[in-house]
C-alpha cells in the first residue's frame, strides 16, 4: 500500500510525535509499503528527502511563534496534486499539516486514519486556553469528524476525542523501540545527583517548575533539548542547572543510563514518549498527572504522579528519591518490566496495518460498485 502522512514537523525535528511518525512509517516501510511524509519545511533542509528508507516532502509554511506551529502556503498544495496514495493519515487535530491532509483526503476520496495525540485543551496564559478551545471544537472538530476512522495513543486521548467530536475511537499507543531503551555503562556529564529532564523546551513542558522545585537541593538539573522558551529559561535558572542542548537518541540513552532520577513536569502530554524511555531505561520516573501519563506510572507503585504546577509536591517527591534510592530503583524495575511489556512498536504498527488495509479495501469496493 503506499501511505501519504501528514505530520506537523517532522525528523531531525524530535519532539515526541516527530518519533511516532518516524518509527511508524519506517516500520510500514520495513513491512514492504511504500510511505511519503509531508511536513513542514525547515532552514538547511532539503525540499526532499529520504530518512530510514521513508520518502520525505517539506513543503513551504510560514513558521509562527518560533516553530511551534507551521501553517502551509498555498504552494503545498500544488506539490500534493497527483499524489494517489491508498491511505492518508494524519497526526493530532490541532495543526494546519492535519487540517491540509483531511482537506485532500476528502477531495480525491481516499480513506484517512487520524490518529490523535492529545489528551486535554492546551494553553497556560487564559486568552491563548480559549483560542486553542475554539480551535479544537471548529478546525479540529472537523480535522476528526472527518475521516474515516480516529486512532489514539492513550486512554486519556480517546476521551478527549469522544469530548470534541463524541466519535469513538482504536487504541494505538504510544511506544518505543525498548530493544534500543535499555541499561548502558556511560560517563555521567556531571558530578553528583543528577535530576534529568529531556523534551522541547516549550512554556507548557512546566520545566520552570522543575527549576523551582529543585532550587537549593544538592543535584545538578541536566535539561536536553531545545525550543523557543529557552531563553526564558536560561534566564530563570537557578545555578545548579546544566543546559545541554539537542541530543540525539543514543546520546538520550546515554543521559537516562547516568540519571539518578528522570523528571516530567509537562502541563499537557497524550503518552508522554520521554516517560516510556525512562522507564524503559529502568531510571526513577516524577511526571505531572496529565493526559496517559498514569497509563505508564502507577503512583508509589513503579513511580510518582504530581499534580500539574504543584511545585511543593514535585520537590517532595525529587527528594523522597534521592534519600532512598534503593526504593526508588525497585519501583523503576517495576515500571521497566511494565513497558516493555505494553508499549513495543511493532503490535502499535501491526493495528495500524490492518486498520489501513480493512479502510483501503473499503473504499475500493465502493469504487467498484459505482
Amino acid at each position: 500500500m503506499r501511505f501519504l502522512v501528514f505530520s506537523h514537523y517532522f525528523w531531525p525535528y524530535a519532539g515526541g510525535l516527530e518519533k511516532y511518525v518516524l518509527e511508524t512509517s519506517a516500520r510500514l516501510v520495513e513491512r514492504g509499503h511504500e510511505v511519503v511524509v509531508v511536513t513542514a519545511s525547515l532552514p538547511d533542509l532539503p525540499s526532499r528527502s529520504r530518512i530510514r528508507r521513508v520518502n520525505v516532502l517539506r513543503v513551504p509554511c510560514w513558521h509562527l511563534f518560533g516553530k511551534t506551529f507551521a501553517i502551509p502556503k498555498p504552494r503545498a498544495w500544488s506539490l500534493l496534486r497527483g499524489m494517489s496514495p491508498d491511505v492518508v493519515i494524519t497526526h493530532t487535530r490541532f495543526v494546519p499539516a492535519s487540517f491540509l491532509g483531511a482537506i485532500f483526503a476528502k477531495r480525491f476520496r481516499i480513506p484517512r486514519i487520524h490518529i490523535e495525540h492529545g489528551a486535554t485543551h492546551t494553553g497556560k496564559k487564559p486568552f491563548i486556553y480559549s483560542v486553542n478551545i475554539l480551535y479544537d471544537h471548529t478546525i479540529g472538530w472537523f480535522v476528526l469528524k472527518s475521516a474515516d476512522v480516529i486512532a489514539a495513543v492513550s486512554d486519556a486521548a480517546r476521551a478527549f476525542v469522544k469530548h470534541l467530536c463524541g466519535r469513538g475511537s482504536v487504541l494505538l499507543h504510544n511506544a518505543i523501540n525498548t530493544s534500543f531503551f535499555h541499561p548502558v555503562r556511560a560517563k555521567k556529564p556531571v558530578k553528583g545527583d543528577m535530576i534529568l529532564f529531556i523534551g522541547r523546551l516549550i512554556e507548557a513542558k512546566g520545566v520552570q517548575d522543575l527549576f523551582e522545585a529543585a532550587r537549593g537541593i544538592d543535584a545538578t538539573v541536566v535539561i536536553a533539548g531545545s525550543g523557543n522558551y529557552e531563553r526564558e529559561l536560561a534566564r530563570i535558572a537557578p545555578d545548579n542547572v546544566v543546559f545541554l542542548g539537542e541530543v540525539n537518541e543514543k546520546q538520550v540513552r546515554s543521559l537516562l543510563s547516568c540519571a539518578d532520577v528522570f523528571v516530567n513536569p509537562s502541563y499537557a502530554e497524550g503518552l508522554p514518549t520521554s516517560v516510556l524511555e525512562a522507564g524503559a531505561m529502568g531510571v526513577p520516573t516524577i511526571a505531572t498527572d496529565v493526559g496517559g501519563t498514569r497509563e505508564i506510572i502507577d503512583d508509589g507503585v513503579n513511580g510518582y504522579l504530581v499534580p500539574k504546577g504543584d511545585v511543593e509536591a514535585l520537590r517532595d517527591r525529587i527528594v523522597r528519591v534521592l534519600k532512598n534510592k534503593r526504593k526508588a530503583k525497585m519501583m523503576a524495575a517495576r515500571l521497566r518490566s511494565k513497558v516493555v511489556k505494553r508499549f513495543d512498536w511493532e503490535s502499535t504498527v501491526e493495528k495500524l496495518e490492518r486498520l489501513a488495509q480493512k479502510y483501503s479495501s473499503r473504499y475500493i469496493r465502493t469504487r467498484r460498485r459505482k
